[in-house]
């Protein structure tokens, strides 16, 4: 009989398992609702204080034109990402783009309620933030 002594760390050779018919992967699909293309202009309702246009007249809804390189140019980034991911809004910074988006005079918006100037702020705010994809 001729018997070869096993040397450590090997394993005896194996006949490989005959494959398995296995179905194809089902196709990924994305989870949660797609992401909504948006329309412009923009329309924010103020559901706490209506605010005054430029002629004097009460409104209850800031209508927003498309913003662009040149708004941030002009206005500053009203947002950022902080070093923990979230999302940092300049409050002055973004006073101004409301103003210049929506063509309301600044001294008319700061007589808005808190709740419809964060309304219009985090409706905005994703049009200044970095998108991923492009990395």
């Amino acid at each position: 009989m001729n018997v070869q002594p096993k040397r450590e760390g090997f394993v005896e050779d194996r006949k490989a398992p005959e494959p398995v018919n296995e179905l194809p992967p089902e196709p990924v699909t994305q989870s949660g609702p797609p992401e909504p293309v948006e329309n412009w202009p923009i329309r924010v309702k103020l559901l706490h204080k209506p605010v005054l246009n430029n002629q004097g007249t009460e409104i209850r809804e800031l209508t927003f034109r498309e913003p662009t390189g040149g708004d941030i140019n002009r206005y500053g980034n009203p947002c950022r990402i902080g070093l923990d991911g979230e999302v940092i809004i300049d409050e002055q910074k973004m006073m101004r783009v409301i103003a210049a988006l929506s063509g309301v005079l600044l001294p008319r918006l700061e007589q808005m309620d808190p709740r419809d100037w964060n309304s219009c702020a985090y409706r905005l705010r994703n049009f200044f933030l970095p998108e991923l994809a492009a990395w």
